[in-house]
Order: structure tokens, then sequence, then C-alpha cells
């Protein structure tokens, strides 16, 4: 067990928004996790979305699929997106998934965005 679920949202102010998620992320928290991720997107003055996920001990594939979903709404705003200090079996996880390619930032095309 790696303790209940926890994330938080620090918005440094200069347009980089981390969301710092501890414990599991599994199908019982997917859910709000997509939504966090979501509300940090639309929020006015992004410009990059990091999820630092140094504190997790575990994801699932519904967690994943959160991470995409986050992507992609940063991507088609024209955001960067990028998941950091992935180590252990969330790293792995995320490679075995098919997800590797979320542990680099990404940046839309110019022309697309908010």
């Amino acid at each position: 067990m790696n303790g209940p679920f926890t994330m938080s949202k620090h918005d440094s102010g200069d347009g980089i928004v981390r969301i710092v998620l501890g414990g599991e992320v599994d199908a019982d928290v997917s859910n709000a996790l997509t939504m966090m991720l979501l509300n940090a997107v639309e929020q006015g003055g992004v410009s990059v979305l990091l999820i630092d996920l140094e504190r997790l001990g575990l994801i699932t594939a519904a967690g994943i699929r959160s991470l995409l979903e986050g992507r992609q709404a940063a991507l088609s705003r024209g955001l960067a997106y990028g998941v950091v200090n992935a180590d252990g079996l969330v790293r792995a996880t995320l490679i075995a998934g098919g997800a590797s390619g979320l542990l680099s930032p990404h940046l839309a095309p110019t022309g697309h965005g908010a």
C-alpha cells in the first residue's frame, strides 16, 4: 500500500502549473485526476503543465488514461505538457503501458491553442 491518493496544484504565476500526485492512482481516483488536469488546462495564463509523479507509488491503466487525456487537452490548447519525476514502478508501468511519450514535454504545433 502506497497510501491514499493526494494531488496538489501549484501555480507559479509565470505560466507554469505543476500538479503533484502522491499515493496511488487507480480507477477509484482517475476521474478526479482527469477533472483536475482539464481544469488546469482551461485556466487562463497557463503555457506549461507539468505533472510531478515523485510522490506517486502506483499508477494503473486508468491513471495512465487520465494522463493521456490531460496531454490531449493541453496539446489542443497549445500548451506544453510533461510528466516529470516518474521513477521505479511508476516509470516501468508508464513504459509497459505504452505511455513513455508522456515522460518528455510536448508542445502543440504552432497555430493551435487558445
